[in-house]
């Protein structure tokens, strides 16, 4: 049992982070059986047609999966597709008690698992009450012949008990979040769209120089940084845009989480990349693929890009969100410049007629909005322009009308506001 594990689902979580784009376009699912309060297997959904989480972590426990609890990130499946149904080998393994925290909106799963696991005697907990019985304490007076820490479910006080449930609580919300895309490609078959933004105090996401480019400041400390990785690491594609790219030459790359590198893209949108510009598409590692460039225009200097032939900017892009979810990708994350933020804030996914007069709906789904507190970001910026280094800070644009802030968060000198079209 390693010591950073309080919550069994949030280790579950984890497993699933690394299953990602193996396992597309399935959902990317972890499990881990535990026995006497130690995990004794875990598990990912491997490609389609290959075993689920469940499988692999009952595979794992071996025999110590008879009279063992499972904790799975999403309700497991109950019926034959390309493997059989996970409740059949959960059963078939003795296991004794099952907790799932997300439930599946696919209808040939949704609900029906519990009644099939619990007709075989077998307990069954859900959502947030899953994610909170998840959670383990260590037991000060009690060590295994091998010196290991014991953990286990009882909690020695009210404090304790509360505490636990405040973390299981958390790990839920983190779930929840962690399959909203799943759930959105279910209901809809399109790609989830998550943009994540970063201005300072003033509004500024950047700067321009004398020449009018546009150049990258530091806004965000190392916590919402982190955090921003792991958005990486639970997206299945990142995309940037040809001005970002070309002023930042961004890794795109998980660092500060655990998780598989997204798929890189770059939407080129009308500029047409020149010889000496190509170097800037070299945004993988060497043992990794190139990205994938849409472009609105021909590149006669990149020698493979997708081609988006309509006039207007929303055309294309829903145009681009057509094939990404036929790759079967549930999320995309963008990071825009302040051209494609503005395109995206300004565009909308279908033109409206007098026969549909209702509200087009919008170009994304989420909005993750950091603003830094720090005021040394000002300071730098001021400094750089008397110091004429730079000419001017590049603001934000202004938000869509209507938009709805849902949720919100502190870490360090930076705040995240969680916008979601209105």
């Amino acid at each position: 049992m390693t010591p950073e594990i309080t919550n069994y689902m949030q280790y579950a979580l984890l497993q699933s982070f690394f299953a990602i784009g193996e396992s597309r376009p399935n959902p990317a699912v972890g499990a881990v059986v535990v026995k006497d309060g130690i995990v004794v297997g875990k598990g990912r959904t491997q490609r389609p047609g290959s075993a689920h989480a469940e499988v692999m972590a009952l595979r794992d426990a071996g025999e110590l999966a008879r009279g063992a609890s499972i904790f799975v990130t999403l309700e497991p499946c109950c019926h034959y597709g390309r493997t059989p149904p996970c409740t059949k080998a959960i059963i078939e393994a003795g296991i004794q008690k099952v907790y799932f925290a997300h439930s599946d909106p696919n209808p040939v799963v949704h609900g029906k698992s519990r009644q099939i696991l619990e007709e075989a005697g077998i307990e069954v907990h859900e959502g947030v009450e899953a994610c909170i019985c998840a959670g383990v304490d260590e037991c000060a007076d009690a060590e295994s012949p091998t010196g290991c820490r014991i953990l286990e479910f009882r909690s020695k006080s009210l404090e304790d008990r509360a505490l636990r449930e405040a973390e299981g609580r958390c790990v839920f919300a983190e779930v929840e979040r962690y399959f909203e895309a799943y759930d959105y490609f279910v209901r809809t078959k399109r790609t989830f769209v998550e943009i994540k933004s970063a201005v300072s105090q003033d509004g500024f996401m950047g700067c321009i120089d004398a020449q009018g480019s546009h150049l990258p400041i530091a806004i965000t400390k190392q916590g919402a940084n982190c955090w921003n990785h792991e958005l990486r690491a639970m997206s299945d594609a990142v995309l940037v845009g040809a001005g970002t790219l070309l002023a930042d030459n961004p890794s795109l790359n998980v660092r500060y989480a655990q998780g598989n590198n997204p798929v890189k893209i770059i939407w080129a949108g009308r500029h047409e990349f020149s010889a000496d510009e190509i170097t800037h598409l070299v945004v993988f590692s060497s043992n990794e693929s190139k990205p994938i460039v849409y472009s609105c225009v021909r590149q006669p200097n990149v020698a493979d890009f997708i081609l988006l032939p309509h006039e207007s900017f929303a055309d294309n892009w829903r145009e681009m969100i057509d094939d990404l979810s036929a790759r079967g990708m549930h999320r995309l994350m963008v990071e825009p410049g302040a051209g494609l933020a503005r395109e995206l804030f300004n565009g909308v996914a279908g033109a409206q007629s007098q026969n549909a007069p209702e509200k087009a709906p919008s170009l994304w789904n989420r909005l993750d909005l950091w603003r830094s507190t720090d005021s040394a970001v000002e300071e730098e910026l001021d400094q750089l322009i008397e110091q004429g280094a730079i000419k001017c800070g590049l603001e934000y644009p202004e938000l869509p009308a209507g938009v709805v802030a849902k949720e919100s968060a502190i870490i360090g000198p930076d705040v995240l506001t969680v916008y979601y079209p209105g």
